[in-house]
């Protein structure tokens, strides 16, 4: 009778025991919670200034910028324009510095540019848009500047650039039948190309000018650049004194320290993917 009543008791502690393991040891969360994404303070500093609503345009402009510093490229700029928005008051401010002023390199438009969800298209001499960036205050053997085409055509014409009449002229021409990307004292060249869509970048560094379309160098001169300026802005779209333009809807631009050939690729890599989130 008393090994039955020990046992009993056994038996009750053992469950006791077994319980109380239970409760104070539950098992884990099969589907715990994401981790809370963290926003980039330039990033959303943007987003508010431009007053961006839209959800896959604020995570579009988040990625861009997270992806040029984890590359090392976003200290390289003094200006971006990501064209996002699709009104004026959007497309016209500068990623690095987003404030409505000049001295922060806001754009300015002129003519009647077609502002759209997509870009903004210049479609005659008249119409450019004036970064107030004159190339005097750039480095002359460090520096870079790039346009994005989203539009197919080839004709002649300036996109980008400072002066068409005044050397060294500093101009980007994505296709040009007759002449070429000029920059700091030499021609790179005439660029003809089949494809005029997508990122094209004219480098200046202390012993190469280059011009690459698609993070592929398509021309280049291992040369020395000169030390001399037009004192223009920089202007996209168009350039002083030029008699065509290249009316190729730009979805991105930037100005900046020269880049090199591998940074030139990576920055079209990330530009691509800015375009992709956009479905632009």
């Amino acid at each position: 009778m008393r090994k039955i009543s020990l046992l009993i008791l056994v038996a009750i502690f053992c469950t006791f025991i077994s319980c109380t393991k239970e409760k104070s040891d539950p098992k884990p969360d099969p589907t715990p919670d994401p981790p809370v994404a963290t926003l980039d303070a330039d990033a959303t500093k943007f987003i508010e200034n431009a007053k961006i609503s839209d959800t896959v345009q604020k995570q579009a402009i988040q990625n861009l910028v997270k992806q040029l510093k984890d590359s090392a490229l976003w200290s390289k700029f003094t200006a971006i324009y990501p064209f996002i928005g699709g009104t004026a008051a959007s497309t016209k401010l500068n990623l690095k510095d987003p404030r409505d002023l000049d001295e922060a390199f806001r754009l300015t438009y002129h003519g009647n540019p077609v502002i759209a969800s997509t870009g903004v298209l210049f479609p005659t001499t008249a119409d450019y848009a004036d970064t107030h960036l004159y190339d005097s205050t750039m480095v002359y053997n460090d520096n870079a500047i790039s346009y994005f085409s989203r539009t197919q055509n080839t004709v002649s014409g300036y996109d980008m650039g400072c002066s068409d009449w005044y050397a060294p002229y500093n101009q980007l021409t994505i296709y040009h039948e007759s002449n070429g990307s000029a920059y700091f004292g030499f021609n790179i060249g005439t660029p003809t190309p089949t494809n005029t869509v997508g990122l094209f970048v004219l480098s200046s560094t202390a012993n190469k000018l280059f011009l690459s379309a698609n993070g592929i160098t398509t021309n280049f001169k291992d040369t020395t650049p000169t030390n001399k300026y037009t004192g223009y802005p920089m202007l996209i779209g168009w350039c002083q004194n030029a008699e065509a333009v290249g009316k190729r809807e730009c979805a991105f631009s930037s100005i900046g320290k020269g880049l090199t050939e591998r940074e030139a690729a990576t920055l079209y890599n990330i530009v691509a993917k800015y375009q992709e989130g956009l479905k632009r």
